[in-house]
């Protein structure tokens, strides 16, 4: 989006006049600049080569605005690094005011698209202070301006500063391409702004100016907002128009970049309404290689996000994930270049303001040599505010310059260091133990981890107070800072517990431990004195340990273990005790919630840490969390397969989870949202390992219905709901209670029977509209519902006549949602309500 518009500002940069009817350099070269912005940049192109076997009949002036368009087309055809070296070049000469204005403007979009915010912002200094000398070009360059403080993050100032430009535009009745070019300035403003009516009535405006003014390329730049703010609106259909009327004008102004974002446009709109599913993938790929070759990191990971969507509708979730990962780490590199271009501004603004501080004081300067010649009092008087006012000036620097150096220690120290401990905090202790663990392994020095927490700490919290849990984890952190000292790397890893690596064996790392547990002491906190015991696992880092996180993962084992047999000791992994204790193994079913990032409990992220086994059935979303923890993570979803009885992949991953917990493994089984709704498994390996003896539980977890209420405001005590399955329903005689709230789960697969089907089909669909209407009118409103997976997605709610259900777009997660039928009738037979009516 930022190259589109940008590129697409040079084209109104060069002023088009009307080509006059005699054939002089002068008609030839107003006939190329208005070739320049009213066709093909190959036209204009044209024209020049027919120039250049007369270039003794050009004055010098005309020479400089054929350079400058050549140079503009140079820019449209993708070589703005040679373009931006010619803008340069051309600025150094002697232009008149009008020209160098249009130059300068130009130059300065070049300069932002390659990023070379330096050169930009004082080349638009450097100009700004020159608008009242040439008017007819004060709207271009307040444009570029508003443009360049949007890129950075001005979005205040850019609206200001295109506010400005269509005033200035409107007041003097310019022309019909400078309102074209101010129209474009709000638009683009508001749209970062994030003010969507306002953009969506502007684009409106420009597509209509534009027309007016004859410039395909901006025209094409509307449409192309237009479908971008469609599409926000979740209009997609419209979007889709918008999008293709964008490429094909894009197309006929051989415009690269207009064309590739419609393009990329096209292909979301394609993917959101579910057709041509196809194009929509060969429209991503040609897109991402173009802005691989651009270097575009925004648009890179926008591309990599929709190829991700469209991997997951085809069901392939491993590609689904790889495109993810590269949308991240590419948004990554996006968000750093936004922060370069903010330190660029702002060393620029500091630069300015330096500058202008440097002329006030040589101005001060001159102002007392010429004072000198009538007062030797006054000019030493003077000259002695002045020297006062520079070493006030550089007192103040200097206090400014220690003031940023010290905030800048103390917010890193604060990135680093957990704020309640003084100790380094989780992300720290993992990048300063990785190396210290290289480091060990390459000398062939031992390296042990010890993981510890204080025991019963939510008893501490209940009973004496959060100020004294905050006291206890304050002094330990103290204690383990002393007892560790230099030797090793402390940290509070989360909660209450501490992590130390050591570059010592375990037996060391045994001694330092209960040194500490001698040193833990009674501890006082308004009026009430307590005391607390640690538990302690340590694992020494041998051939069987490949990473610093299965290290540490090993020694929370042991911790555990240290819990498991009576607290206030030290567990070492490896040793037979801990053998004889990971015996005893147990299964443990927990819920990921609809979210993962959102709905995961602490005890459900407990029972992932602690387990020795992970299996995990979820969305790829909550399975790479999982694994970010736990790389260990066995995927269930591998037992799918496409026309496989559904019911043989329940059996195969049952047979899975039972294997490991029968082996007296600690298990943990990670379920999509609640692990008991709508889930066969789950049960049946619980009561199997209950009846087997073994220790199993179930932990609730966020399901779909409980996004469903919060997400479409519904009490399901309001009027009662009645859930079942849609194939349930459709094939048993049930009726559904009208005048409650009914939901209907799995409604793409209803009347399958085989267990095989993953899709929608619409006999099924029809078979299920014509059964609910026994008792629903055809018109009845009924809800498409499907609960958001990520943060930055919406649910899905889409309202539609019951009669309409068999042609609708299904998910094989849409549940239908149909509300009450009429109003609630009393019952004549109940006495409460008949002595209501009564009164």
């Amino acid at each position: 989006m930022l190259r589109l518009i940008a590129i697409a500002s040079l084209a109104l940069a060069c002023a088009g006049v009307p080509a006059l009817a005699a054939d002089t350099p002068e008609t030839l070269v107003q006939e190329i600049e208005r070739l320049a912005v009213t066709a093909h940049w190959r036209e204009s192109n044209a024209k020049i080569e027919s120039l250049s076997s007369r270039p003794d009949a050009l004055t010098p002036e005309q020479r400089h605005r054929i350079e400058f368009v050549r140079l503009r087309n140079l820019a449209l055809a993708g070589n703005e690094p040679a373009a931006l070296e010619g803008m340069t070049g051309l600025l150094k000469q002697a232009l008149p005011a009008p020209l160098r204005m249009r130059v300068s403007t130009t130059a300065i979009n070049i300069a932002a698209n390659l990023e070379d915010w330096p050169l930009a912002f004082t080349w638009l200094n450097e100009s700004l202070p020159y608008l009242h000398e040439v008017p007819a070009e004060s709207a271009n360059l307040l444009g570029v301006a508003s443009y360049v403080h949007t890129l950075v993050g001005e979005s205040g100032k850019a609206r200001e500063l295109a506010v400005q430009a269509l005033r200035l535009v409107e007041s003097e009745n310019a022309s019909p391409r400078a309102l074209c070019l101010a129209v474009s300035d709000m638009a683009l403003a508001e749209d970062y702004a994030r003010n969507i009516p306002e953009a969506e009535s502007w684009r409106r405006r420009q597509i209509q100016a534009c027309s007016r003014a004859g410039d395909p390329v901006f025209t094409a730049n509307g449409k192309y907002g237009m479908g971008k703010m469609a599409a926000v609106q979740g209009r997609h259909a419209e979007a889709l128009q918008w999008g293709r009327a964008a490429l094909a004008e894009f197309e006929a102004a051989g415009f690269a970049a207009g064309m590739y974002n419609a393009k990329l446009a096209i292909a979301e709109s394609l993917i959101e309404t579910n057709r041509q599913l196809d194009q929509a993938q060969a429209l991503l790929g040609d897109t991402l290689q173009y802005y691989r070759q651009q270097k575009s990191d925004l648009m890179i990971a926008e591309t990599e996000r929709l190829l991700a969507r469209l991997a997951e509708k085809h069901g392939n979730l491993a590609a689904a994930l790889a495109h993810t990962r590269e949308a991240m780490s590419a948004a990554e590199a996006a968000e750093r270049s936004a922060r370069e271009r903010r330190m660029a501004y702002l060393q620029v603004q500091f630069d300015t303001r330096s500058k202008e501080q440097q002329i006030a004081l040589l101005e001060t300067e001159k102002a007392l040599t010429a004072a000198q010649v009538t007062a030797t009092q006054r000019r030493q008087w003077l000259l002695a505010m002045g020297l006062g006012g520079l070493l006030v000036t550089a007192i103040l620097l200097s206090l400014l310059l220690h003031h940023s150096l010290r905030q800048r220690r103390r917010y890193r120290w604060q990135s680093e260091h957990d704020s309640l401990t003084g100790l380094f905090n989780y992300q720290q202790v993992r990048k300063l133990g990785e190396a210290a663990m290289a480091r060990a392994r390459d000398s062939g020095r031992p390296f042990t981890a010890i993981v510890a927490d204080i025991d019963l700490f939510k008893q501490v919290n209940d009973r004496y107070g959060h100020a004294a849990g905050d006291e206890a984890l304050r002094s330990l952190g103290a204690w383990i800072g002393e007892t560790v000292g230099a030797s090793g790397i402390c940290a509070r890893s989360g909660g209450d517990e501490f992590t130390i690596l050591l570059d010592a064996d375990a037996a060391e790392a045994e001694a330092i431990l209960q040194r500490l547990r001698r040193r833990i002491e009674p501890i006082s906190v308004f009026g009430q004195t307590f005391r607390f015991s640690i538990s302690s696992g340590v694992c020494q880092a041998d051939g069987h340990v490949c990473s610093l996180e299965q290290l540490i993962h090993e020694a929370d084992q042991a911790l555990y273990r240290a819990k498991h047999e009576g607290r206030d000791r030290v567990v070492r992994a490896g040793t037979a005790a801990a053998a004889a204790s990971a015996s005893v193994g147990g299964l443990a079913v927990v819920g990921s919630g609809i979210q993962f990032g959102r709905h995961a409990s602490e005890r459900c992220l407990s029972e992932i840490r602690e387990a020795q086994v992970v299996f995990c059935l979820a969305d790829p979303f909550a399975l790479a969390m999982v694994r970010r923890f736990r790389p260990d993570a066995i995927n269930l979803g591998c037992h799918y397969a496409p026309d496989k009885d559904r019911r043989q992949t329940y059996r195969e991953i049952e047979t899975a989870i039972m294997a490991e917990v029968r082996a007296g493994k600690r298990v943990c089984a990670v379920f999509y949202g609640h692990p008991g709704v709508f889930a066969d498994v789950p049960h049946r390996v619980v009561r199997k390992a209950r009846a087997e003896g073994i220790p199993a539980r179930m932990e609730p977890g966020i399901s779909a219905e409980a996004c469903l209420y919060a997400d479409l405001n519904l009490d399901p005590g309001h009027r009662g709901v009645q859930s079942m399955e849609a194939t349930h329903f459709l094939v048993y005689d049930r009726q559904p209670d009208t005048a409650g709230l009914v939901l209907l789960w799995q409604v793409a697969l209803s009347g399958d029977l085989s267990c095989r089907r993953l899709h929608a089909e619409r006999n099924g669909l029809q078979a299920l509209v014509d059964k609910l209407l026994r008792w629903y009118p055809p018109e009845h409103e009924v809800i498409l519902y499907e609960a958001a997976r990520l943060p930055i997605e919406t649910p899905r709610a889409d309202r539609l006549p019951l009669r309409d259900l068999a042609t609708a777009r299904y998910e094989e997660y849409t549940t239908l949602v149909i509300p009450p039928l009429g109003e609630l009738r009393r019952d004549p037979q109940d006495e409460c309500a008949q002595a209501a009516t009564d009164r």
